[in-house]
């Protein structure tokens, strides 16, 4: 999980985290995360979004 705190998490309750790439360097989108400038290109949005309600509808098949 990289360094993040969100594998406690997933520890007591199900739950998944993806790492949606929003770089565009055409667009200008170039600056990592917790950088000042950082900016994403949001037309990437759509695809992290349909991931998970993937992943939900594939949850709540198994239910």
């Amino acid at each position: 999980m990289g360094a993040e705190d969100f594998s406690y998490f997933v520890n007591s309750v199900p739950g998944m985290m993806l790492r949606l790439g929003t770089m565009n360097k055409k667009k200008g989108f170039t600056y990592p995360w917790h950088h000042p400038r950082f900016d994403l290109d949001e037309d990437a949005l759509w695809m992290g979004a349909a991931v998970m309600a993937r992943a939900a509808m594939i949850l709540l098949e198994e239910l």
